[in-house]
């Protein structure tokens, strides 16, 4: 969450560049430009109600003054500027695809997995609100659903519900890769 000051800033800083006045923002919000004031010079927080009507009367989503840094309406990463993550599961790398955009919820990853070695265990059980999807690049992999496991060979795509617990192992004899897209219901 960010500083009242750098919360004051963002909101600032968005009127101006749509050459807004306070007033004009009072008028498409209504919240007193006294208040909206008082919030980009970081006097004082806004109530999450407040916020969000100066946040559509300036065209934007809510999170976009909430989020810890502030990141750009459009992400691009060269092909060689993404992160790589590692998980808890050595025989996992995760390597972002994008950085986010305010209130973002599509989250993009190659998942990259090294073979088990006859180890029955799924790599990175886990769950979360909304949609899933994935597509194998190389490799073979399995992906367990709940209690469905579905064997995914190179080009194969599949589609779930991530509130369901689910995880990945690879089953190939080489290092196997896919492309992952989540969403997240999230705020």
């Amino acid at each position: 969450m960010p500083t009242k000051t750098e919360l004051g800033r963002r909101l600032r800083e968005e009127r101006v560049k749509r050459t807004l006045t306070l007033k004009e923002v009072e008028h498409r919000s209504g919240v007193s430009a006294t208040h909206i004031s008082q919030i980009e010079r970081g006097i004082t927080w806004p109530t999450v109600n407040a916020l969000s009507k100066v946040a559509n009367a300036l065209e934007k989503s809510t999170s976009f003054f909430l989020e810890e840094v502030e990141l750009p309406d459009v992400c691009r990463l060269s092909g060689d500027g993404s992160t790589m993550l590692i998980s808890e599961d050595p025989r996992l790398a995760l390597k972002t695809m994008t950085n986010g955009i305010p209130g973002g919820r599509l989250h993009f990853y190659k998942l990259i997995a090294e073979p088990t070695e006859n180890s029955k265990d799924f790599a990175r059980i886990h769950c979360h609100e909304g949609d899933e999807c994935g597509w194998v690049v190389s490799g073979k992999i399995e992906l367990k659903v709940g209690d469905e496991i579905f064997v995914l060979s190179e080009g194969d795509t599949v589609h779930f519900n991530g509130n369901k617990p689910h995880g990945i192992r690879n089953i190939g004899d080489g290092v196997s890769e896919s492309v992952w897209a989540a969403f997240s219901l999230g705020i």
